[in-house]
């Protein structure tokens, strides 16, 4: 598979992972603080800002994973100090 397409899948994926672990921590969220306490569920009062907040950290999370995997080479591999 070509290094590009690769990258490309790369960064789907991982913007991909992170809203739908969003949704997911979210989901989790509303299952077991809303056991008929609340009117609204989380999904209601959760906004917008906080939710970008939240998926962003997560696609990186699956970015580092992915681009492991993936092979792309996207990140170094080594660190910067010279041996």
């Amino acid at each position: 598979m070509d290094l590009i397409l690769k990258r490309v899948l790369l960064v789907v994926l991982s913007i991909g992972g992170g809203i739908a672990a969003t949704f997911g921590v979210l989901a989790l969220l509303d299952a077991v603080y809303n056991a008929g306490i609340y009117a609204t569920g989380v999904f209601d009062r959760y906004g917008t800002t906080y939710f970008v907040l939240t998926a962003i950290p997560l696609a990186l999370f699956f970015l580092v994973w992915l681009d492991y995997f993936l092979g792309t080479g996207l990140l170094p591999d080594k660190s910067l100090e010279s041996e």
